[in-house]
């Protein structure tokens, strides 16, 4: 049997959250980086470079935002499928009550 503690799921998603809101903060300044004090030989390949680690910094943010929401989703549906069981035998053992 597995035992989920909502708690700690909850934690867990809120430190992926702290990791979407650092990672998008890093897209922001490397987006932000300027490119120039380059010469005009590597300009092209400084700003390629700027472009691909701001797309590459603002995806791993994505990445962590979506943990975070399947976090909180697993504990909404952990605790709608414990709530459920809880009804279902509660309702069977009042049916077997009334048998007996």
């Amino acid at each position: 049997m597995i035992e989920v503690v909502p708690e700690s799921l909850g934690l867990v998603a809120r430190s992926w959250d702290a990791q979407h809101l650092d990672l998008l903060a890093a897209s922001r300044q490397v987006a932000g980086a300027g490119t120039d004090g380059f010469t005009p030989a590597v300009s092209g390949a400084a700003r390629g470079f700027v472009a691909a680690w701001t797309a590459l910094t603002a995806d791993l943010g994505d990445d962590c935002h979506s943990c975070a929401d399947a976090l909180r989703l697993t504990i909404a549906e952990y605790l709608e499928s414990d709530e459920s069981g809880f009804l279902d035998f509660s309702l069977l053992q009042h049916f077997v009550g009334e048998l007996t």
